[in-house]
């Protein structure tokens, strides 16, 4: 059986997308004809992870296992995708949860976040990525980080960054907050007034939006 997987381009998203459909097709031979025919058995969901019992009853053991090939390669391909998705935004996504903690927001598993700590630590180690050694002198790099230098997104504003800091620390003054460097916009504070509650699924799609996808545009 042959799954036919035609992918569409779409303008609003500017990419290319899945079908919302998959078509079923079947080639036999026809004797009488001396040559292959085809027939058209269906379409399914592509996202569907069971055929219908309308279309499931007409076809063959083999036929059943290529579209159970089908689901564990459309799954396997989705799985890893959002694997990539969360290691490239991974330090974004550590920076993001720093600042909910320094906001006063509590974990939902504190053991469980220290253990996610130390697998992705390890994970690091262990695909060759090894923490590199501390650099020498004053002040100590590490010390100078905190979230909003992780949310920065050129090398030259991080280069400011350390510039920036380690004078601060030279001259014993308090370290100053650059997030007017980030381009992701600030928060302003409530100034008394009251807002309604707004849809979490609209807040976390924009959220999303700006912090990993680089949207210039967010007002959609």
């Amino acid at each position: 059986m042959q799954i036919v997987v035609r992918l569409r381009p779409s303008e609003k998203l500017g990419r290319t997308t899945v079908p919302p459909t998959v078509s079923l097709l079947r080639y036999a031979y026809d004797a009488d004809a001396k040559r292959a025919r085809q027939s058209r058995l269906g379409t399914v969901n592509f996202w569907a992870d069971e055929l219908p019992i309308e279309i499931q009853d007409q076809l063959t053991p083999q036929e059943i296992e290529d579209w159970k090939a089908f689901v564990r390669d459309r799954d396997h391909q989705q799985e890893r995708a959002l694997w990539r998705f969360c290691l490239a935004n991974s330090v974004r996504m550590l920076a993001y949860a720093s600042k909910a903690l320094d906001a006063g927001d509590t974990p939902p598993d504190k053991h469980l976040a220290w253990s996610a700590i130390n697998v992705f630590s390890d994970s690091l180690d262990k695909a060759g990525y090894a923490r590199e050694k501390r650099e020498r002198g004053r002040p100590k790099r590490e010390s100078l980080l905190d979230a909003s230098y992780l949310l920065l997104r050129t090398e030259e504003e991080r280069e400011w960054w350390i510039e920036h800091q380690s004078y601060l620390v030279d001259s014993h003054e308090p370290i100053a907050d650059v997030s007017s460097l980030l381009s992701t916009p600030s928060v302003a504070k409530n100034q008394g007034r009251k807002f309604p509650s707004y849809p979490e699924g609209d807040l976390v799609a924009r959220a999303m939006k700006l912090a990993f996808l680089d949207v210039e545009d967010a007002s959609t």
